[in-house]
C-alpha cells in the first residue's frame, strides 16, 4: 500500500498557476503524483473519452472560460470516481456552495498559502488511503463471492458428468454461466490400475497430484473462463468457454493447442500418459449431461487406439496415433462423422466423409481389414436408423452383406460407387421422412412436455419423442421457438401451477408436486420470479 501513489490531475486555464500547483503537490511528499494537467475542462474530458485512466484527485480552478470547474466535476463524475477539490478566489462564495453540493471535498483559496495547502492535502491523503482500504475490502469480498459461485458451479457440473438422470428443472443453474460456446474435455490417465498397483500408494498419489497441477497450470495460462473438477478412476474434467468475439474455429484451435501442450508436458515430466476426449462445441449447457455421455463414449475408443490419444467428437482425424493403428483411428472417426452428417442431414458433408472413408479403406493391406470397417459402418448406420425411426419397419434399410459387397466389386472405384449409393439411399429416405415431420417435431415435443409436467422430464426423454440427438434437438428447438427447452418447460410448469392455483383448492405443496417440483421452496421461488409474488400471496391478492 505504501508504494501506491495518489494520482492527481490539475486543470487551470493559466499555465503559470498550473505549474505552480504541480510543484506544490509534488512538494507534499512521495505519496503524491501528478499524472496530467490541462488548460480547460474540455481538454480533460476529450482525453478521458479517448482513453480512460484512473486518478484519485482532481484539482480544478472554479472559473475558466471554456468550461468552469463545477461543470467539469459534474461531467467527470458521470465517467469516473475521484475526489474533486476546487480552487477559487474570495469572491466566489456562491460558486463554492454549489461545488460542495457537487461533491467537492474541499476548496483552496487564491492566493494559495503553501502551508495551508500542505495541511489540506495531508487531510485529503488520509481520506484517499481510507478509500483504498475500503476498495480493497470490497474487492476481497467480491473475490470470495466469485470463489463461492465457482465452487457451486463446479458442484453442479460434477453432478452432471456423473451420469445421474435429473429433471430439466434442476439445470436452471446454467443461467448463472456466461453466454458463449463451450467445449467439455475429459483428461484420463492411461492404464491407472497398472501404475497404481506397481507403485507405492503415496508415490502414486503424488504423481496424480502432479498431473492435476500440470492441467490446472495450463488452464490458468489459457486466459479464458474455465471450470475443472475431478472425475472417477484417475480422470479429470474441464469445461472451457469461448472468449468474446472468438470464432468457433479459433476456439477449437485453442483447445487443440492446450491439449498438445498438456500431453507433451505430461509425457516429458511424468511416468505415464494422458488420453483426452473433446466434445463438439455447444451453446446450451442444459445439454451438458448428454455431452458428457458422448465424451465418455468417445474415451472408450482408447481400447482400440491405444494410449496417449486425442479423441475429437467432430474432427477429421484422431490427432495422435501410433503406427499401425493410425488408419484404424481415422476410419473409426470417419464412421462417426458419416453418422453425424446423416444426423444433421448434410448431404455435402456426407459425400465428403464417404469419400475420405473409401480413401482410407484403400490404404488397408488386407481384405479382412476392409471388411471389418465396412461391417462397422453398416452396424453403426443400422443402429442410428433404428434409433431415429423405431416405428419404421426395416424397409428403410437395404442392409448390405459386406462380404458380398467386396466380392461383387472389382476395384475400389466400384466399391466407392456401391457404398455411396447405399448410404445416400438411406439419406434420401431419412430426408423424405424429415420433410414430412420437420414442422411437427417441435409441436410433438411441446405436446409431450405439456402432458408430462408432473413427471421427471429430461432433455433425453423429450428428444426421444422426436427421435433426435438431444444436443441437436436443443439447437433446433431454440432456432424454431426462440427459447431454450429449459425455459419452455419451466414456463409451462409455472403457467400450469397458476391455473391450478386459481381453479382448485389444492395446497401449494400439492400444486408444486402436480407440476413436477418436489421442492416446494424452489417452486415458490420460481413462481415469484414469473408472477412477482409467492403462490399463496398471489392467490390472496387476486381474491381481494
Amino acid at each position: 500500500m505504501s508504494s501506491k501513489k495518489i494520482k492527481t490531475v490539475i486543470v487551470d486555464d493559466e499555465s503559470r498557476i498550473r505549474r505552480g500547483i504541480e510543484k506544490l503537490v509534488l512538494s507534499c511528499g512521495e505519496d503524491w503524483e501528478v499524472i496530467a494537467s490541462f488548460g480547460d475542462g474540455i481538454e480533460l474530458i476529450e482525453a478521458f473519452e479517448k482513453e480512460s485512466f484512473e486518478f484519485d484527485v482532481l484539482l480544478t480552478d472554479i472559473r475558466m472560460p471554456v468550461m468552469d470547474g463545477l461543470a467539469l466535476i459534474k461531467r467527470m463524475k458521470e465517467m469516473a470516481f475521484f475526489n474533486p477539490v476546487v480552487i477559487s478566489g474570495f469572491d466566489d462564495f456562491n460558486y463554492l456552495q454549489v461545488a460542495l453540493r457537487e461533491g467537492a471535498l474541499d476548496y483552496i483559496l487564491k492566493p494559495i498559502d503553501r502551508e495551508e495547502f500542505r495541511k489540506q492535502l495531508e487531510v485529503l491523503k488520509c481520506k484517499v488511503k481510507k478509500q483504498w482500504e475500503e476498495q480493497e475490502q470490497v474487492g476481497l469480498l467480491q473475490s470470495e463471492a466469485r470463489k463461492l459461485d465457482y465452487i457451486k458451479q463446479v458442484e453442479k457440473l460434477n453432478e452432471a458428468t456423473k451420469g445421474f438422470e435429473f429433471d430439466i428443472s434442476l439445470v436452471d443453474w446454467t443461467s448463472d454461466f456466461p453466454k458463449g460456446t463451450y467445449a467439455l474435455i475429459q483428461i484420463a490417465i492411461d492404464q491407472p490400475l497398472s501404475y497404481s498397483r506397481t507403485m507405492p500408494k503415496e508415490e502414486w498419489h503424488t504423481w496424480v497430484l502432479a498431473n492435476e497441477n500440470i492441467i490446472c497450470e495450463l488452464l490458468q495460462r489459457s486466459e479464458r473462463e474455465y471450470w475443472e473438477w475431478r472425475g472417477e478412476t484417475s480422470c479429470f474434467w474441464s469445461l472451457l468457454c469461448s472468449k468474446e468475439d472468438e470464432s468457433e474455429e479459433e476456439f477449437k484451435e485453442e483447445i487443440r493447442n492446450f491439449v498438445y501442450k498438456l500431453q507433451s508436458n505430461v509425457q516429458n515430466l511424468l511416468p505415464f500418459t494422458n488420453s483426452v476426449a473433446i466434445s463438439q462445441s455447444f451453446a446450451d449447457l442444459a445439454c451438458l449431461q448428454t455431452t458428457a455421455n458422448d465424451v465418455l463414449a468417445l474415451m472408450r475408443f482408447r481400447s482400440v487406439f491405444g494410449n496417449n490419444q486425442i479423441l475429437l467428437q467432430d474432427s477429421n482425424e484422431i490427432l495422435t496415433m501410433d503406427g499401425e493403428l493410425r488408419n484404424a483411428g481415422k476410419l473409426q472417426q470417419l464412421i462417426q462423422q458419416i453418422i453425424q452428417a446423416l444426423e444433421r442431414m448434410n448431404e455435402t458433408e456426407l459425400k465428403k466423409r464417404l469419400g475420405l472413408f473409401t480413401d482410407e479403406l484403400q490404404s488397408l493391406r488386407l481384405s479382412s481389414e476392409t471388411e471389418f470397417f465396412l461391417q462397422s459402418l453398416s452396424i453403426q448406420l443400422i443402429n442410428y436408423v433404428i434409433k431415429c425411426t423405431p416405428r419404421i419397419n426395416n424397409g428403410l434399410l437395404d442392409v448390405h452383406d459386406t462380404a458380398n459387397l467386396l466380392r461383387k466389386t472389382k476395384n475400389m472405384e466400384e466399391l466407392r460407387w456401391e457404398l455411396e449409393n447405399w448410404v445416400l439411399a438411406v439419406y434420401q429416405k431419412l430426408s423424405a421422412m424429415n420433410k414430412e415431420k420437420v414442422h411437427n417435431e417441435t409441436s410433438v415435443a411441446k405436446e409431450w412436455i405439456l402432458e408430462n409436467l408432473r413427471e421427471n422430464i429430461t432433455i433425453e426423454k423429450i428428444a426421444g419423442q422426436v427421435y433426435m440427438n438431444p444436443t441437436y434437438f436443443c439447437e433446433c428447438f431454440k432456432n424454431e421457438t426462440g427459447e431454450t427447452v429449459l425455459d419452455y418447460v419451466t414456463r409451462s410448469r409455472i403457467n400450469k401451477a397458476r391455473e391450478l392455483l386459481l381453479t382448485t383448492n389444492l395446497k401449494v405443496y400439492e400444486i408444486s408436486e402436480e407440476v413436477g417440483y418436489a421442492d416446494t421452496k424452489y417452486f415458490s421461488k420460481l413462481f415469484k420470479k414469473y408472477y412477482g409474488e409467492l403462490p399463496s400471496k398471489y392467490k390472496e391478492k387476486l381474491k381481494a
